[in-house]
């Protein structure tokens, strides 16, 4: 079966989230954190051949819309063993480390092959709030670069004999 049969099923497996947080991109860590909300009895959770530790970790304010600004999703996390309160401090608050967020059914974890919904990539655009107990960060999507221009050519009327003729009038 696939996702798009199972969530049509009249009875659905439960959800499973599963986030991988890598860390490769810094120099001294080369680790990827792969982390689940889903308890499943403090068990590990096998999932494509990866463990995923249950851990607090939840997004929120996702969405996926055609037009306008790229989401800024918020990505919440416990800081109960410090280990990602001392990497923020370690790390320039972990700018730019890739997130990427799967969203599956119970009955696809332990499959050699990774079988989810469209994963949802993002990268750490800023730290918002850190304490004792949680963080959070402000994730943006892979294209969403500052100073990006796209294309990577200034468009001008000369090349291209319709800009700024849509102008809005007040």
């Amino acid at each position: 079966m696939s996702i798009d049969q199972d969530v049509k099923q009249p009875v659905v497996q439960a959800y499973v989230e599963l986030f991988d947080i890598d860390c490769t991109n810094i120099s001294g860590i080369n680790t990827i954190y792969r982390l689940t909300p889903n308890v499943n009895n403090g068990a590990n959770v096998l999932f494509g051949g990866d463990t995923y530790i249950p851990y607090p970790i939840a997004i929120s304010d996702y969405s996926q819309k055609i037009d306008g600004a790229p989401a800024r999703p918020r990505l919440s996390i416990s800081n109960i063993n410090k280990i990602f309160g001392i990497l923020s401090f370690s790390y320039e608050d972990l700018i730019g480390v890739k997130v990427t967020y799967y969203r599956t059914f119970a009955n696809y974890l332990g499959q050699a092959t990774k079988i989810s919904a469209s994963p949802l990539k993002f990268e750490i655009a800023r730290k918002t709030a850190h304490s004792m107990t949680g963080m959070s960060f402000e994730l943006r999507s892979p294209l969403d670069k500052e100073r990006a221009v796209l294309p990577k050519r200034q468009m001008l009327k000369r090349d291209f004999p319709g800009l700024g003729i849509n102008k809005m009038i007040n």
